[in-house]
């Protein structure tokens, strides 16, 4: 009698059934994981833009309900503060910034402050200061931010949004440096160190790199900042370009 033959794997058949399921399931997993990730780049990038849209709301649609009863800007009447209705004392826009140690930061951490402009009299020049309160944002998922002429992990941003006190012109500004209390310079094309920046520098349309540390290769998106657009194109959502392309 023939003996009875027994059908199964051989060693290396399971072995090689092993290695395929396990490349099959790490590529599955990769493939996962940047997905996972795109979509948490994407957030901090549809996040980061939320942000700026609202703070220029708040510009568009500029309240003057000051939280203090005072203005916040010396000289004022010949004071440290004035009442409200009693000066021209007016909140035109918001100031905001990267904070970060001196000479190094990764545009990750932001602040907002109401801006303040003042004149003693009609005709006079007005004086534009920050207010000392502020709001607190930070990029999600830890993603950076820059200007596209910008080296990483050293980027200085200020934006200036502001509604002219007279004319109600909407405009924004942008500088590669940090100013403080003082804005005036700001808002006559010179930099925090009161040097006269080039006609339309700081009014130019400026791209904002958003990048992360390459845990999210390929994809690339920036915000864009037009100096006189309208609420619904003053802050856009686009494919990065130029010296964003690779952050």
């Amino acid at each position: 009698m023939m003996g009875n033959k027994q059908k199964g794997f051989t060693i290396i058949e399971v072995i090689l059934f092993v290695a395929i399921s396990g490349l099959l399931t790490s590529m599955l997993m990769i493939g996962v994981s940047m997905s996972i990730n795109r979509q948490q780049y994407r957030d901090s990038v549809q996040s980061y833009a939320g942000f700026l849209r609202n703070e220029y709301s708040k510009v568009v649609n500029v309240e003057n309900e000051r939280s203090k009863s005072t203005c916040p800007i010396e000289g004022s009447d010949g004071r440290a503060e004035t009442l409200r209705g009693q000066s021209d004392c007016v909140i035109v826009g918001r100031y905001i910034t990267t904070e970060g140690s001196l000479g190094s930061t990764d545009g990750n951490l932001y602040k907002a402050y109401p801006v303040y402009a003042y004149r003693s009299d009609k005709g006079s020049a007005w004086t534009y200061k920050r207010g000392a309160e502020s709001d607190k944002y930070i990029v999600n998922w830890q993603a950076k931010t820059r200007f596209s002429n910008q080296a990483k992990d050293s980027a200085y941003i200020s934006i200036l949004m502001y509604r002219h006190p007279e004319t109600g012109q909407l405009d924004i500004r942008t500088d590669t440096s940090r100013f403080g209390d003082n804005l005036t310079d700001f808002v006559n094309n010179k930099n925090s160190a009161g040097v006269v920046q080039s006609a339309g520098e700081q009014r130019q349309q400026r791209e904002i790199c958003v990048y992360d540390d390459g845990w999210l290769p390929g994809e690339r998106l920036s915000i864009f900042l037009r100096s006189h657009a309208g609420s619904a194109d003053a802050i856009v959502m686009g494919n990065a370009t130029g010296g964003c392309a690779d952050a």
